[in-house]
């Protein structure tokens, strides 16, 4: 009866023993489980990240090329300015000769018009 009490005990001891093992097989297995949650998770964000690094670069390249178009547009409204100062310039020197000739005409009109009313009054007290 000792011996059968004995090995009781000791397949009680076995069957904890197993039951713990197990336990920590199962907690184990969570653990890794959990951990390979993570790794994927991180492997998501990884990608996420790889992909938002990449719609940058499309937008830094696209930005690129506006401002390259907007420099370029820059330089030709400067040199188009810089040919409409010159054209105003000029602009201004035509004018200022039309007036002066204007003036040397109604210079010369008046001269003649004096000239033939003199005649007028000359011929007519003659």
């Amino acid at each position: 009866a000792l011996l059968d009490l004995g090995e009781t005990g000791n397949k009680g001891r076995s069957q904890q023993s197993q039951m713990q093992i197990q336990m920590e097989q199962e907690q184990e297995m969570q653990a890794l489980q959990e951990r390979e949650t993570q790794i994927r998770q991180l492997e998501s964000d990884i990608m996420d990240v790889n992909q938002i690094f990449k719609d940058l670069a499309t937008m830094v390249h696209e930005q690129g090329e506006i401002v390259d178009s907007i420099e370029a547009n820059v330089e030709s409204a400067q040199v188009h300015v810089s040919q409409a100062s010159t054209q105003l310039s000029q602009a201004r020197q035509y004018q200022n000769k039309a007036r002066r000739k204007k003036i040397c005409l109604v210079g010369i009109g008046i001269i003649l018009l004096a000239i033939v009313i003199g005649l007028i009054v000359w011929s007519s007290s003659h």
